[in-house]
């Protein structure tokens, strides 16, 4: 943790802190945080065109674990979370989600739903689930994931997220979103890929107005999170990810 702390805790301090006690977590070990990941299948058109990895690797896998273990270490030494050690991942039929509130999911413009997973996820979000949706760009994913997301809520559109959501002061306070780069795009001289040029915090609610997925559109926060230690990845990035995704964690777990 040391390489970490010295590269990028100077932009994490001071801390804002919301809570006077710790923030408790409900999941696999009953009081601490995980970090879960979903599973999918990758498919849909040109998926084998964009599909450089073989054809055996699967879209939900980039970034990881490397993304969610730096992240889930942060969380630990800037927040009184109890983190677990490990993160997990999980498919959407598998009736261990239920035991966690916080989901991740990567790569959505390749995601292939079957209907019962559809519908497992979207029980699973109406019983108070959270997901966190990232890496993903362009207008083909955008509408590959909108179609997929109809699967699950026919009628509850994806809406941006206006600034003056809890969910962007509830640690620290932001007045605009940053787009973070994929480590690619950057190394390409651009902070977008695919098309993607504006940088989107979008969100499905509930009818109680809870969000109950976070949309980060032509973003790539697995990268920041994952390419911490690679001096060819900007530090402003990495903070801006790590204090972004401090946010999404605690606004998730606690409303």
């Amino acid at each position: 943790m040391t390489r970490m702390v010295s590269k990028i805790s100077l932009f994490l301090l001071p801390l804002t802190f919301c809570f006077s006690e710790k923030v408790e977590a409900q999941g696999g070990n009953g009081d601490e945080f995980t970090f879960v990941r979903i599973q999918y299948t990758s498919g849909g058109a040109n998926y084998t065109l964009r599909n450089r990895m073989g054809p055996h690797w699967q879209s939900w896998t980039v970034d990881y674990p490397f993304a969610e273990q730096n992240l889930m270490k942060g969380l630990s030494n800037w927040t009184s979370l109890n983190v677990a050690d490990d993160p997990v991942s999980l498919s959407l039929l598998d009736p261990d989600l239920f035991r966690y509130p916080f989901a991740y999911i990567v790569e959505v413009g390749f995601m292939v739903l079957t209907q019962p997973e559809a519908d497992n996820l979207g029980e699973w979000l109406l019983r108070g689930g959270y997901l966190m949706v990232d890496d993903f760009h362009g207008p083909f994913e955008w509408e590959s994931f909108v179609n997929q997301m109809k699967m699950v809520f026919e009628n509850r559109e994806i809406v941006d997220i206006p600034m003056a959501h809890p969910i962007f002061h509830c640690f620290y306070d932001f007045d605009k979103i940053k787009q973070i780069p994929g480590l690619g795009a950057w190394l390409g001289g651009r902070t977008y890929e695919k098309g993607g040029i504006e940088a989107r915090c979008m969100g499905i609610f509930d009818d109680q107005d809870r969000l109950m997925v976070l949309v980060l559109r032509n973003m790539d926060m697995g990268d920041a999170w994952e390419h911490t230690y690679d001096p060819r990845y900007p530090t402003e990035y990495s903070a801006e990810a790590y204090k972004l995704g401090i946010n999404f964690v605690i606004y998730g777990l606690t409303h």
